[in-house]
């Protein structure tokens, strides 16, 4: 099985679990890994016969956009949950990283990855 991947996409998101963290966007960079079949597309070189990485993208900044979270976690599970559902993939795996979290001591970022089949 092929993979695609797609890394650090910067997606501010409404997330934390208290209100002051949720107030304002914070940033969040995804990696998405998905399996897929590429022979076709590469024998084709058609868009048609592919995933079109910029519908992968436009689908994660709505669930990062969608709604407010107070755990990564769930920002994660959902952006599986819509790979899995909206594109033709066996599997995936997410990782979401918070920037600039507010722990002490201060972390460059904290992270979750997920991997569904």
């Amino acid at each position: 099985m092929d993979k695609i991947l797609i890394e650090k996409m910067d997606c501010p998101a409404h997330v934390g679990v208290t209100t002051e963290e949720r107030a304002k966007p914070q940033r969040l960079l995804i990696d998405l890994e998905f399996q897929v079949d590429s022979r076709r597309p590469a024998r084709t070189d058609s868009i048609q016969d592919a995933i079109d990485y910029s519908q992968v993208a436009a689908a994660v900044a709505e669930v990062c956009d969608k709604q407010p979270y107070q755990l990564i976690e769930t920002i994660a599970e959902r952006i599986a949950e819509r790979v899995l559902s909206d594109f033709p993939t066996a599997g995936t795996r997410v990782l979401v990283r918070k920037i600039s979290p507010l722990t002490k001591p201060k972390a460059d970022y904290v992270s979750v990855e997920i991997v569904r089949p």
